[in-house]
């Protein structure tokens, strides 16, 4: 009869370890990590989301430049949405079945998160720092979701305060209409805090051409303030329209704005405020502010640090953390275990808080106002 020593035994038990370890991950425990990211790197969003790649990036060359995770390169797989929420699904599904990435990472599309959280659920693959404040994803209990920004409702909180205490009390509200009714949920939630009402709501698309429509009904309503949850387009042709058609109010952008909504506002971005969920990026004067500008330097000649860059730079290093707690992870839920460990990151100043039972990484908010030059005053 044939007979199978002991030592045989525990090599073929060890081997089958080996394969459902690689299964669970989808990788090979040698080679690269692979993370996958979902973006909307051409239409309306495009230059938010190379940004948010470039951060993501840059964190990853960083650690690749010492060694890696465990020896092993950390390599980001990226997928373009176009910023279309049935895209970012798609995309998902390639990423996780097709690419074999052992996590997620940097969805610049929240409506497009969103609509991918049940197959992630399914497929039990960690997703890391959506670039987006949607609430929609925040209000879902998800056990592979985690954030490192903080959401739409604490940065709708934070404005309406601010312009209650002025004295405002005509605000009207324009949020992205391919979401579900969180994010406008929030803003109205903010205001009705304050004891207000909505002068005007308008939806827009994220990848439309004519606002017209959302103009007329703007200026209708003749609100002292218009706060957008929208990418940079349509804020973009709503202010120019708007001051166009002698509006004199105040504007105030949620985060998802991104930077180069200034530039191409030019001289309509003065008096522009800008909700902001990250520390200034431009300085330097701490270490962890200057691996930031070195990685990027490095990852990326001649890329100017803005506060997109940062918050890719951070989920990444955030990722990193969590790999190296996890010994490189040899799976998805090793990964996830480590990622529910980072009780206290501390990113310059910049907190990250992750648990088991909390996934919103952080609360911070800070409100600037565009000046002269483009300049943001805080």
């Amino acid at each position: 009869m044939f007979q199978i020593h002991h030592r045989q035994l525990s090599r073929a038990a060890s081997a089958a370890l080996l394969w459902v370890a690689t299964a669970a991950s989808g990788q090979s425990s040698e080679g690269p990590i692979l993370i996958g990211q979902s973006g909307g790197f051409t239409g309306g969003q495009a230059e938010y989301a190379k940004d948010v790649k470039a951060g993501i990036e840059a964190a990853f060359a960083g650690v690749n430049a010492n060694g890696g995770i465990g020896g092993r390169l950390v390599r980001l797989v990226t997928a373009d949405d176009g910023g279309k929420r049935e895209a970012v699904l798609a995309n998902t599904k390639k990423l996780v079945e097709v690419d074999k990435v052992l996590a997620l990472i940097g969805y610049t599309s929240g409506a497009g998160t969103e609509g991918s959280l049940a197959y992630i659920e399914q497929a039990r693959v960690p997703i890391l720092s959506p670039a987006t404040g949607n609430m929609g994803i925040r209000s879902t209990t998800s056990s592979y979701l985690f954030h490192t920004r903080a959401g739409y409702a604490d940065e709708m909180a934070k404005i309406v305060g601010h312009v209650a205490q002025l004295g405002y009390t005509r605000v009207a509200l324009a949020y992205l209409d391919d979401v579900g009714p969180a994010n406008l949920k929030s803003m109205q939630d903010a205001l009705a805090a304050h004891k207000l009402r909505a002068a005007a709501v308008v939806g827009l698309n994220r990848n439309a051409d004519d606002f017209s429509p959302q103009v007329a009904a703007l200026l209708a309503a003749n609100p002292q303030l218009v706060v957008f949850i929208s990418n940079a387009k349509p804020i973009v042709k709503i202010v120019q329209g708007m001051r166009a058609g002698g509006y004199g109010g105040q504007f105030a952008t949620s985060s998802f704005s991104g930077p180069r909504v200034v530039e191409d506002l030019k001289d309509n971005a003065r008096g522009l405020i800008m909700i902001q969920v990250l520390p200034q990026p431009k300085k330097d004067h701490l270490k962890f502010q200057r691996e930031f500008h070195a990685d990027l330097k490095t990852a990326a000649p001649g890329m100017k640090a803005n506060y997109t860059v940062l918050e890719g730079y951070i989920a990444g290093r955030v990722l990193v953390d969590g790999l190296k707690r996890s010994n490189a992870a040899s799976s998805r839920a090793q990964l996830v275990s480590a990622l529910e460990s980072l009780s206290d990151l501390d990113y310059g100043g910049y907190r990250i808080r992750l648990s088991r039972s909390d996934r919103s990484g952080s609360r911070f908010v800070d409100l600037g106002v565009v000046a002269d030059g483009g300049r943001l005053v805080f």
